[in-house]
C-alpha cells in the first residue's frame, strides 16, 4: 500500500513525533530534516481475545516514534484487528509452521496482505511455547517479507525491531557471511554493510539486544550523551529505512 500524505501535513507530523522523541530529557541530539512526503505502511494484527488493542497502539505508536527520531519519511497504521483461535496455535513452536497455520486459517484476508510494505503480526499469549522458549518477537524474509510474530507480553520496541528485519536492517554483531547462511539466495541483494545496528555508551539502538534500547535507528547523525549511535559504513540502518520507504514511493 502506498499513501502520500500532503506536505504540510506531513511536516507537522514529524514535528510532533520530534517532540515526543526528547520527552525523557536531552541526552539523545537529532538530525534536521524535513520530508515532502511521508509512506504509510499498515500494520494488521491477529490477536486472541486476552489481548488488548490499547497493547497493540502502544508498539504502533513507538514504531512512529522510532521512525521519527530517525528521520525516516515513514508512519505505521494500526490498519486492522482480527481475532483467532489460540488453540489452533497452541502446539507449535516454528515461525513456519505459525505462519503456515495462520494462512490457512486466514487465507481470505491474509492474501491481499501480502505485499511490499504491509504486514500482519500474530500476537501469541504469553503461555505459548514459543514465547515461554525466550522470544518476543520474530520475523524471517525466508518464510515472509511481511509476516511478524509478537508475544503478548513484548516491550513497546519488539515490533519495530522485527519489522527492521523485514526492511533488511540487521543486529550489530552479524557478520555478512552469516546473514547469506540464513537467507535464500535470491534475498542476498539486500544485504547491505551499513545495515546494522550500533552500541553507544550504555545503550544501543532498536536493531540490538542491549538492555538499554534506543528510540532510533543506528545513525552516525544520531548522538547520545555525545556519542555517535552509528557508522556510515557499518552502522546506518536509519539510511537503510529512508531508502525502504523511498522504494515504496
Amino acid at each position: 500500500m502506498k499513501q502520500k500524505i500532503l506536505v504540510a501535513c506531513s511536516l507537522l507530523s514529524v514535528v510532533a513525533l520530534f517532540f515526543i522523541g526528547k520527552r525523557s530529557g536531552e541526552e539523545l541530539s537529532f538530525q534536521q530534516c524535513e520530508f515532502e512526503q511521508i509512506v504509510e505502511t499498515p500494520v494488521h494484527f491477529f490477536i486472541t481475545q486476552s489481548t488488548r488493542v490499547e497493547k497493540l497502539e502502544k508498539h504502533i505508536d513507538y514504531s512512529n516514534l522510532i521512525l521519527a527520531n530517525s528521520c525516516v519519511p515513514m508512519k505505521r497504521t494500526l490498519a486492522s484487528v482480527s481475532y483467532v483461535d489460540a488453540n489452533a496455535f497452541a502446539d507449535l513452536d516454528d515461525i513456519g509452521k505459525l505462519h503456515r497455520k495462520l494462512v490457512s486459517l486466514e487465507e481470505g484476508k491474509i492474501q491481499s496482505l501480502q505485499q511490499l510494505g504491509s504486514y500482519y503480526v500474530l500476537v501469541l499469549e504469553n503461555e505459548h511455547p514459543f514465547v515461554q522458549s525466550g522470544w518476543s518477537g520474530r520475523a524471517h524474509g525466508n518464510f515472509s517479507q511481511s509476516f511478524v510474530l509478537l508475544a503478548a507480553n513484548a516491550e513497546e520496541h519488539i515490533l519495530e525491531h522485527e519489522l527492521g528485519h523485514l526492511a533488511w536492517a540487521w543486529h550489530n554483531d552479524e557478520p555478512i557471511h552469516w546473514l547469506k547462511g540464513q537467507l535464500l539466495p535470491e534475498f542476498h541483494q539486500y544485504i547491505k554493510p551499513y545495515a546494522r545496528g550500533a552500541l553507544c555508551q550504555d545503550a544501543g539502538t532498536v536493531m540490538t539486544y542491549a538492555e538499554k534500547v534506543l528510540p532510533i535507528y543506528s545513525s552516525p547523525e544520531i548522538d547520545y550523551f555525545g556519542t555517535a549511535c552509528g557508522d556510515e559504513e557499518t552502522a546506518d540502518n536509519a539510511r537503510l529505512m529512508r531508502e525502504f520507504a523511498q522504494s515504496l514511493m
